[in-house]
């Protein structure tokens, strides 16, 4: 296939590409790219010095920046096989190209490719500009993550919009009693097969109309928020007639507010919100019990930073479709169930019911930690964009930590230790308690502005969660529960 502004070089199944020396620096201190010649004379930069063996028609050229680094360490190093057997027919696109996108430091290429049964498969290379982008294109989908409702009890619309994400990745999807999503990767292990649970909550925090005044609505918060964000936010009521109503949240006055109430941070119980409508058509439409949800926009920012709202915990959602994709590629033994849990936020309902419904043999929980910012810079939080983080605690086993950690270490993922003195108040802890206790590890990623309307992610950081899930996923074995030990 000739893409856009290249020429068109044979890469023929059994053909060696030889390569000059290497010369490219990486984020992360890595090197990878190098250079080969064409048949046309011509040199481009490339990256993997061995040749390709096409075995299968529906082999799936791969070649992610930040993922597949055939035997050379790319951006965090991660190191894969030389050959990617993909299950799917279907060509696997990035950014609505048929060719998967990679990037290096000082240059970015598309392979392109055809299939056809004994026949050899054309790639073709083009030189681009510099330019630093994802491994696979994750920002849309957590984009749109952020964009569907789901408050904390009422998860159904974003739940859907996993489920349609999900169903090519696993081998069935289904829904538990309270509604969280469950997708079953099954393993290549002989039956009965050891099965691991990874939970990323899909809730988010929200408000609930309390009370109607005058054709303003009084609120009371669905799970923890900061108050003091809450004046001059955008929200969407989710009224009773089943109408999706724009609204913004107001603070009267301080001096019509009781005496003292005006004076720092207003109270809940004193906000308003507005949705424009006269008060007898804000009373044919909107009932005590309705939805409030936040409806600011996703806002990229510089250095690969996503802000919005319900990052935490959308963004743990988008690091588990990492790791489906990921896995797409991989061989690996056990069972897989990536499970999108509801109302952590209230009561960690989805975890402690999907927990005991699966009851997997291992659990990873996967959700964000404090990240350093203004009045946060102590040892309790952690830079963004620095790598992934692995928590400690007693709410945590030891040997799954251990694993976790060498194994980024082998990777050269960057990750930082996270400590907990108790309970980590994720999906972690209703897992490990759930029935004669699950071994449990988590997994995070460092989160500024927790549980505001701007809460700010590095979407990097979101992808080395979801390539370490898969690469811990490809390295167990099917004894490997036989080995645990508390230590």
């Amino acid at each position: 296939m000739l893409l856009p502004g290249g020429n068109c070089g044979d890469v023929c199944a059994g053909r060696l590409c030889h390569c000059d020396a290497h010369s490219d620096g990486h984020v992360d201190g890595n090197r990878a790219a190098s250079t080969f010649d064409l048949d046309d004379g011509s040199r481009h930069c490339h990256c993997h010095s061995l040749r390709y063996s096409h075995r299968h028609p529906l082999l799936h050229a791969n070649l992610h920046a930040d993922v597949h680094a055939f035997r050379h360490p790319h951006v965090d190093g991660v190191a894969h096989a030389l050959r990617h057997l993909y299950r799917h027919a279907v060509v696997y696109a990035v950014q609505h190209f048929r060719a998967d996108e990679y990037f290096h430091a000082d240059c970015q290429f598309y392979a392109g490719y055809s299939f056809c049964d004994a026949q050899p498969i054309h790639h073709s290379f083009s030189h681009y500009p510099c330019s630093l982008i994802n491994m696979t294109d994750i920002l849309p989908f957590l984009k749109s993550l952020i964009s569907t409702s789901g408050v904390s009890g009422h998860e159904a619309p974003v739940a859907k919009l996993i489920e349609e994400k999900w169903r090519p990745l696993v081998d069935e999807t289904s829904l538990s009693r309270v509604g969280s999503l469950h997708g079953l990767k099954r393993g290549a292990g002989k039956e009965p097969r050891p099965s691991l649970m990874i939970a990323a909550h899909m809730d988010a925090i929200g408000m609930m109309v309390s009370s109607i005044e005058a054709g303003f609505l009084h609120i009371t918060s669905v799970g923890g928020i900061d108050v003091r964000v809450l004046p001059g936010a955008q929200v969407t009521v989710h009224a009773s007639s089943g109408e999706e109503l724009p609204a913004v949240i107001a603070m009267p006055p301080a001096r019509l507010l009781p005496e003292g109430d005006g004076d720092g941070v207003v109270a809940m119980k004193h906000l308003l919100v507005d949705t424009g409508l006269s008060p007898r058509e804000v009373e044919k439409k909107v009932r005590v019990g309705d939805l409030v949800s936040f409806a600011n926009e996703p806002l990229e920012l510089a250095g690969d930073v996503l802000s919005g709202h319900t990052l935490d915990n959308r963004a743990s959602v988008a690091a588990l479709t990492v790791c489906l994709e990921e896995l797409q590629g991989k061989r690996h033994v056990w069972d897989v169930w990536a499970v999108a849990t509801v109302q952590e936020e209230t009561s960690f309902l989805g975890a402690y019911t999907s927990a005991f419904q699966l009851r997997p043999s291992i659990a990873i929980a996967v959700d964000g930690t404090f990240a350093k910012g203004p009045g946060a810079n102590g040892w309790q939080t952690h830079p963004m964009g620095k790598g992934v983080g692995i928590c400690m605690g007693p709410n945590l086993h030891p040997f799954l930590h251990k694993k976790l950690t060498d194994l980024a270490d082998k990777l050269e993922i960057p990750w930082f230790l996270d400590v907990t003195p108790r309970h980590s108040g994720t999906d972690a802890y209703p897992m490990q308690t759930t029935m004669e206790g699950i071994p449990t590890a988590l997994v995070e990623f460092p989160l500024r502005y927790m549980h505001t309307t701007v809460e700010s992610v590095a979407v990097k950081d979101i992808q080395r969660a979801g390539r370490l899930l898969a690469e811990f996923i490809a390295s167990l074995e099917a004894d490997f529960v036989e080995k645990i030990t508390w230590e």
